[in-house]
C-alpha cells in the first residue's frame, strides 16, 4: 500500500449490505408507529417508479397492420401502442389499446418481447391474428388518421425507426408458434 494511504475500514460490499439493513429497519420501525396510509406514501416516494407500455403487431395473413398517427409527423406509421393503467394488466392493456385505436376485438394475445427501453420505462410487445381486414378509419380523438396492411418485407417510409426490430422480433415468435 502507498505510503500515507490508509486502508478502508469497510468493503464496499459490506456498507451496501448495511444500507440495505438499515433501510429495512426504518421501514419496519415507520409502519409500526405511523399510519398505513403514511407508511404507504413513504415507501411510494423511496422507490422506483416504472411506466409500462404495451406495443401489438396484429396479423392477418402475411400481412401486418400500421397506424399512421397524427402526432408523429417525421414518423408518422407505427405499431398500436398505449400505457399500462393502473390496475391492468399488460394483456388487458394491449387488448384495449387495439379496440380504443381500431374497435378490433381480441380473441388471443401472444406474447414476444419485454425490455426496459429507458432508465424506468418498461416496453411489452405481443402479436395477435385478427379474422377480417380492418377498413381504414381514422380514430374519433384523431390521433389515428388512418391504417393500412403491408407486408413484413415491405415496410412503408416514415415507419417509427425503433419499431422496424419489433416487427421482425414478431414475424419470428409467430413463425417459430407455427412450425
Amino acid at each position: 500500500m502507498a505510503r500515507g494511504a490508509s486502508a478502508p475500514y469497510f468493503s464496499g460490499d459490506f456498507m451496501a449490505k448495511l444500507r440495505r439493513v438499515f433501510r429495512q429497519f426504518m421501514f419496519y420501525l415507520i409502519s409500526r408507529v405511523f399510519p398505513k396510509r403514511l407508511t404507504q406514501f413513504l415507501m411510494y416516494l423511496t422507490q422506483a417508479k416504472f411506466v409500462v407500455a404495451v406495443v401489438v403487431v396484429l396479423y392477418h395473413g402475411n400481412q401486418i397492420l400500421l397506424l399512421r398517427h397524427s402526432y408523429r409527423p417525421r414518423y408518422p406509421w407505427g405499431l398500436v401502442t398505449g400505457w399500462v393503467k393502473a390496475g391492468e394488466s399488460p394483456k388487458q392493456a394491449a387488448s384495449r389499446e387495439v379496440f380504443e385505436e381500431l374497435g378490433i376485438e381480441i380473441a388471443e394475445l401472444h406474447y414476444f418481447y419485454s425490455e426496459v427501453v429507458g432508465r424506468h420505462h418498461l416496453e411489452i410487445g405481443f402479436w395477435a391474428m385478427v379474422d377480417a381486414a380492418n377498413d381504414s378509419h381514422p380514430s374519433g380523438d384523431g390521433e389515428i388518421l388512418e391504417s393500412a396492411w403491408f407486408s413484413v418485407h415491405q415496410l412503408p417510409e416514415g415507419l417509427l425507426p425503433s419499431q422496424r426490430p419489433l416487427i421482425l422480433q414478431a414475424e419470428n415468435a409467430r413463425i417459430r408458434e407455427f412450425s
